[in-house]
């Protein structure tokens, strides 16, 4: 498998860009499966030292070495709870007409559909909530962290991904950049040429065929291949796919416009590159120095241990 090979490059330290919600996700299912065994303060504890491992940690299908880790996380309009793709979405008569074709072909009624952009996720609980002001106190207080209003950390990769290509600065550019999420959005900014890698969070089950969570280009073309049917010869291809097959994922109907969900390109009305905070994350992901707390990793997995909390086999490098 290609993370068994892959050979790891410190001149310059590599990229991480860590999907925050993702680990979020990560840190609280760990934490939730220990609820019924500690007392609540004890499960602070652990939340905090399991937040401190995730993000230091880096790739886990790669040893634990130097780089330096980004943070990029969503954030709802706060007016109007939604991402801009949910304000495009529901005045969109295109993405309507889609839905009406969807709905006949399934010989399902308009009506039973969520049509709202990520209208089909499931509401997080209040234990959800408390393990992000966690993990988004530790994440603000040691790394670089962005979050824009309207916007998801998709944007922020795919808005790197374009700097990456159309920029001029050469130390981004021969970097290693690992996208560290379970997104699949994200493998289609997987470039080798570039140097950028899509590393999956995602544990493969035993029967799958795709075991390699280190992702380049042929493995982002085989699942393509695998789970859409579509023959792609490029990851950037995945965006037409998705769009012509639909992405369910987020709630985008077959033939949804391309716009809703191709990361290489802006929106002609939201540009990433142009809010505030554009140019400290520019300067965030062009500093050649590593930002990883050896300590606090070491110190919270020997915590975990003093109380039998084993900590899964990937987490420790």
């Amino acid at each position: 498998m290609r993370e068994e090979t892959f050979k790891l490059d410190d001149t310059p330290t590599p990229l991480v860009i860590n999907d925050f919600m993702v680990t979020c996700w990560i840190v609280y299912n760990f934490v939730s499966d220990l609820r019924h065994l500690y007392s609540p303060a004890l499960l602070e504890k652990v939340t905090k030292a399991a937040w401190a491992i995730r993000l230091n940690r880096g790739p886990d299908m790669l040893p634990m070495h130097n780089s330096r880790v980004v943070v990029v996380s969503d954030k709802r309009y706060v007016d109007k709870g939604v991402y801009w793709r949910g304000i495009e979405v529901l005045k969109d008569e295109r993405i309507e007409a889609c839905w009406e074709e969807y709905a006949e072909a399934k010989g399902l009624t308009l009506e039973t559909l969520p049509q709202g952009y990520k209208g089909n996720r499931r509401d997080k609980d209040d234990g959800f909530y408390e393990c992000h002001e966690i993990g988004w106190a530790y994440a603000q207080k040691y790394f670089p962290c962005f979050k824009q209003e309207g916007y998801e950390a998709d944007d922020w990769a795919g808005a790197l991904y374009r700097e990456i290509r159309d920029g001029t600065n050469e130390l981004l550019r021969e970097r290693q950049k690992f996208l560290y999420t379970i997104d699949r959005d994200w493998s289609g900014l997987v470039d080798e040429s570039r140097n950028i890698w899509w590393a999956n969070t995602r544990y493969p089950g035993p029967r799958e065929r795709i075991q390699e969570r280190l992702a380049g280009e042929d493995q982002v073309i085989l699942h393509t291949k695998i789970k859409l049917g579509y023959d792609i010869n490029h990851p950037i291809e995945i965006f037409a796919a998705k769009a012509e097959a639909g992405e369910l994922g987020d709630n985008l109907p077959p033939g949804a416009p391309i716009e809703y969900i191709d990361l290489t390109e802006t929106h002609p009305k939201y540009v990433l590159e142009k809010c505030d905070k554009w140019e400290s994350f520019l300067d965030s992901v062009t500093d050649p120095e590593p930002n990883i707390q050896w300590q606090h990793y070491e110190q919270s997995v020997e915590a975990l241990k003093q109380i039998g909390v084993k900590c899964p086999r990937q987490w420790v490098g």
